[in-house]
């Protein structure tokens, strides 16, 4: 079971929808997902990946493209 809040839900949601429901076994709540035990380790990775597309910090690329 995996419990977290409302924006988390809906990329998990997602990344479920987009892997033909590979993961998420009962949507229990708005607070909780049942996932299958053995898919938690790639759910989380793709979770992580999602925010890290999501939350991509636009003065980082900037920075990396300056000379010095």
């Amino acid at each position: 079971m995996v419990k977290c809040d409302a924006s988390i839900k809906a990329m998990l949601i997602s990344i479920d929808n987009d892997n033909k429901n590979d993961f998420i076994i009962e949507d229990l709540d708005e607070e909780h997902l049942l996932v299958k035990e053995t898919k938690i380790m790639t759910l989380k990775s793709r979770l992580a990946e999602m925010m890290k597309q999501r939350l991509k910090d636009p003065t980082e690329e900037d920075e990396s493209g300056k000379e010095n």
